[in-house]
């Protein structure tokens, strides 16, 4: 069972705005490899308390809009105050449910980016979450990872939660997904720029229509 506690521990939110989470992911690194100047929408899953949002504000195109997901309400609470205090403009954040093939919400513009730090490796099965975010994006679209190398680290997941590089690789093709880079952002942080597939097909998921198909078979 994945350990995702340490994700709403707010010491471990506070150690993601801290210069240590600068030398896990620096944004002159991650931006050298994901050029994103002419990108109009960019979701950034998993926000949590906004590390990204400046940066990614002023990576995108001059009137490009930056989409902040976050599942905790705490987090998203404190992100809409200093949104609010700052004045922070072309930024919206907004609370979106966990769930294992996370799709987003349909009243917000289809993306061309989805970006995703440090969160993956929250869910049991990464493949079918990179699957849903593909789903929620502009054909053609790029979806940005960057996750835990599988070393010993005295904050965040344990060891044994962590996702290899391999393994991402190998779950994002289970799914039909193409990876077209992967970067070693620094010594415990790989990058990876994930596309559709040839053979991936778009398309929403009905849940209900799942659910109505089960029950057939079940009377069948």
């Amino acid at each position: 069972m994945i350990d995702i506690e340490y994700y709403y521990d707010p010491e471990y939110q506070n150690f993601l705005l801290s210069s240590k989470r600068r030398e896990l992911t620096p944004p002159e690194i991650v931006l050298k490899h994901f050029s994103l100047k002419d990108v109009q929408n960019i979701v950034d899953f998993g926000m949590g308390l906004g590390f990204w949002t400046e940066t990614l504000l002023k990576s995108i195109h001059k009137e490009g809009w930056v989409w902040g997901a976050e599942c905790n309400q705490d987090f998203l609470d404190e992100v809409l105050h200093w949104k609010n205090r700052e004045n922070i403009q072309r930024f919206t954040p907004f609370y979106m449910e966990k769930a294992d093939r996370p799709l987003l919400p349909e009243w917000i513009p289809v993306p061309e980016v989805i970006f995703a730090s440090l969160v993956l490796s929250t869910f049991a099965d990464p493949g079918q979450a990179m699957d849903g975010l593909i789903r929620s994006m502009k054909k053609g679209g790029k979806l940005i990872v960057l996750d835990w190398v599988k070393n010993e680290y005295p904050i965040g997941p344990r060891i044994n939660d962590k996702i290899s590089l391999d393994k991402m690789k190998f779950l994002a093709e289970q799914y039909k997904l193409e990876i077209i880079k992967t970067v070693r952002i620094s010594e415990n942080v790989y990058g990876l720029e994930i596309q559709s597939g040839p053979e991936f097909e778009y398309g929403y998921y009905d849940l209900r229509e799942e659910e109505m198909y089960s029950e057939e078979l079940i009377r069948s």
